[in-house]
């Protein structure tokens, strides 16, 4: 089962910083590395309502900083990712989920972004090593389908964002044990409407 969403890069021209309307070509890096969670956002937006959000990326940052959801020390805020798509007028929730909670998400149409370690890795952070209960992820991520065998949830198709060519997966399948080794157990859900 796989839903049709559109799919933003954060591989950007930087040469064309004016063109993508930041004041310097070292402000379009900055961003261009802090776009995932913007990305992420406008990805399930215009998925659940095809071109919903004619803003461009550089006008969604500039609205989710001038209203305090990202900070360079943390990144973007799941809280404030939430109010920015409802806004937007979609029903938004974050919360723990587990793969199971996302299957039904994704059968019910709504659309989840992931919190996870880049490109699923399974490296541990010293933080992690610490604090060996808790995940951190570092990078967003949208689900836009899953695959299951004989009842059993086999893994999702992943629209994986990254300033990395290589590393832009589109619809990408990762298989379950893979995504679990990367995904925090953190995320939201995203809906057109409310149930």
């Amino acid at each position: 089962m796989k839903v049709n969403v559109p799919f933003y890069t954060q591989c950007w021209d930087l040469d064309a910083w004016q063109d993508l309307g930041y004041t310097s070509r070292v402000d379009a890096e900055y961003w261009q590395r802090s776009s995932c969670g913007i990305l992420c956002a406008k990805m399930v937006m215009n998925g659940l309502r095809e071109e919903s959000v004619p803003h461009t990326i550089k006008e969604l940052i500039d609205i989710g900083v001038a209203k305090g959801f990202y900070t360079d020390a943390t990144g973007w805020s799941h809280n404030g990712l939430v109010e920015l798509i409802r806004s937007f007028s979609f029903v938004a929730q974050r919360g723990n989920f587990p793969p199971e909670a996302l299957r039904e998400a994704l059968a019910s149409g709504v659309l989840p972004i992931v919190s996870i370690k880049w490109a699923f890795q399974n490296t541990k952070t010293f933080k992690e090593r610490v604090l060996f209960w808790k995940k951190y992820g570092g990078h967003l991520a949208v689900l836009v389908g899953y695959e299951e065998e004989n009842g059993h949830l086999t893994g999702f198709y992943v629209h994986h964002t990254s300033k990395i060519f290589e590393q832009n997966w589109e619809a990408r399948f990762v298989p379950l044990k893979k995504f679990l080794r990367g995904y925090t157990g953190r995320g939201i859900l995203v809906d057109s409407t409310e149930h």
